[in-house]
């Protein structure tokens, strides 16, 4: 049940994360840096539309993170 709801999570976190990615490309700081705050407007834009601060696993939005990044550079 826990994958299933890891990959649900995926699912409705790529879109918001590549966005988020996408507005920082032009940003001059470092790759960690701008993975650090794609990963936190990710998470604060989860949670304003209502997913629960529990219900959200750290890991599985640094992978969606990570693909954005990966995806669209």
């Amino acid at each position: 049940m826990q994958l299933l709801r890891d990959l649900w999570l995926l699912i409705r976190c790529y879109p918001i994360a590549k966005g988020k990615v996408l507005n920082l490309s032009g940003d001059n700081y470092p790759g960690v840096v701008r993975t650090q705050i794609a990963y936190n407007e990710t998470r604060t834009e989860l949670v304003r539309k209502g997913w629960a601060d529990d219900n959200l696993t750290g890991a599985i939005i640094y992978i969606s993170v990570s693909l954005a990044y990966l995806l669209n550079h």
